[in-house]
């Protein structure tokens, strides 16, 4: 089975930000996820990793093992095939709402202008469903709903499906590292959360982290492979692939 792809967080400082409103990293035991909310790289469309990164070999300056226990949350995603936008309305949310530097005024003007495509392509974390893409930490980051996606495509968006078992694994490695982090006092840089991560896998959440092969089989097989972008895809990309199932034809 090939790695599970998870959602990349874009960190952005969106502190402000009025639109309303996930982008994938990989994981097989130990998932892969993405960079931190606290840092703002500046580069969204690039922090996509692809396959597992190779991280292992350098120590995580944050032990997420010293966390206390986590218990994950499912969001549902909205529908599939909403047929609201069209493929330059998606693509243009790309380059208005999430490349950076991020333009609230150009995010908003895109809002303003498209009122019934957009609540299709972004929602909050806080949200009673998913978009395409969810905003997270009040707009401080996002990710491409891949799990919402693969819930989807199974038939299944209940708590206790495929979907909610691979984000509960991508939910708990970042909310395990960031708490780390925030313990500490300190930003972590996008290397050093991806460390933590990848330790978090095999620590902190490696019960849900092997909960998914065995609750999902193989994500590269139909009907689920549709939700998987291609190792090495960018968060723009994968972006690309998800939005059109939920807000496309």
């Amino acid at each position: 089975m090939r790695a599970l792809l998870a959602v990349v967080p874009v960190a952005v400082a969106l502190t402000s930000f009025a639109c309303s409103g996930t982008s994938p990293g990989n994981f097989g035991s130990t998932p892969l996820e993405a960079g931190p909310p606290a840092v703002n790289n500046g580069d969204a469309g690039n922090l996509f990793n692809g396959p597992e990164a190779s991280t292992t070999t350098t120590a995580a300056e944050c032990d997420p093992a010293a966390i206390a226990s986590f218990q994950p949350e499912w969001q549902a995603p909205e529908q599939w095939k909403q047929n609201v936008c069209t493929a330059a309305q998606i693509s243009s949310f790309y380059d208005s709402c999430l490349t950076p530097p991020i333009s609230a005024a150009a995010c908003n003007s895109f809002v303003q202008q498209n009122a019934n495509c957009a609540p299709c392509l972004q929602s909050q974390e806080t949200d009673a469903t998913a978009a395409a893409v969810v905003w997270h930490e009040q707009m401080q980051y996002w990710t491409v709903n891949v799990a919402g996606c693969i819930a989807r495509a199974s038939g299944d968006a209940t708590a206790t499906g495929c979907g909610a078992s691979y984000a509960a694994a991508i939910s708990c490695r970042q909310s395990s590292c960031n708490a780390c982090w925030v313990a500490q006092g300190q930003s972590a840089t996008f290397q050093q959360f991806s460390d933590c991560e990848t330790l978090a896998g095999s620590t902190t959440c490696q019960t849900y982290a092997e909960a998914v092969p065995t609750k999902c089989g193989d994500l590269d097989s139909a009907p689920t492979s549709v939700c998987m972008p291609n190792s090495g895809a960018t968060a723009q990309q994968a972006y690309m692939q998800v939005a059109p199932l939920f807000c496309g034809q």
